[in-house]
């Protein structure tokens, strides 16, 4: 009886570990060799789906004039992985900040 105790705790253990480590938070950056400038547009809550395997769709140059933009930066928040997890990974959404170069 001990030992199934014990065994119960440890199972525990790694399934708290394994969601902590699982609920990270992600952030990548696309940068140019352009020059950043002031304008920045930032879309919260950009649909992606199956954890990420079917991504967001981001097309930088329909947000910036001249469609010349500096840097694409996506990251999951807090909420959005919360989100992602309620949905068991089928609706998970990121947020989107797209800096245009300067003139």
């Amino acid at each position: 009886m001990r030992r199934n105790r014990m065994a119960g705790g440890v199972v525990r253990a790694l399934a708290v570990a394994a969601f902590l480590v699982s609920a990270g938070c992600y952030h990548t950056i696309i940068k140019t060799n352009l020059t950043p400038g002031t304008e920045v547009h930032h879309e919260a809550w950009k649909p992606a789906f199956i954890s990420g395997l079917v991504p967001a769709q981001v097309d930088a140059s329909s947000y910036c004039p001249g469609k010349r933009w500096a840097s694409v930066e996506t990251q999951a928040s807090f909420l959005n992985v919360v989100v992602g997890a309620v949905t068991f990974g089928i609706f998970t959404p990121m947020d989107v900040k797209v800096t245009c170069a300067a003139n």
